[in-house]
């Protein structure tokens, strides 16, 4: 079983707080709780809930660009090459023999029998 990295958990965890931000910031525009006392009671709804829309999608940008950022760095710290299954030793991208052990990926690959459907 494969493992996520850790700023795979980072993203989703990002976006999963956000999500829940974004949710509760939709919720919470109520503007006829707030608005109740004011004499001009319709301009205090129509400002209240052009607030909540301005905060909603800035949210959004906050958690776009938060993505992205968060994206490249998962692209810049992907690992170098894949781990030898005998010695342990990480070898390099493009390398068919673990310089260790010497121990062929190739030979691996074709020698598999085919996963289950």
């Amino acid at each position: 079983m494969r493992r996520w990295r850790k700023m795979t958990w980072v993203i989703v965890a990002w976006c999963v707080v956000m999500a829940i931000w974004i949710v509760a910031a939709i919720a919470s525009a109520d503007p006829s709780g707030q608005c109740a006392r004011e004499t001009y009671r319709g301009a205090c709804e129509a400002g209240s809930t052009a607030g909540s829309g301005i905060a909603v999608v800035a949210l959004w940008f906050i958690w776009f660009f938060g993505f992205l950022v968060l994206s490249l760095i998962w692209f810049m710290t992907r690992p170098k090459g894949r781990e030898c299954p005998v010695c342990g030793e990480t070898v390099k991208r493009g390398r068919t023999t673990c310089p260790g052990c010497r121990y062929d990926f190739a030979a691996a690959v074709d020698h598999e029998p085919p996963a289950p459907a």
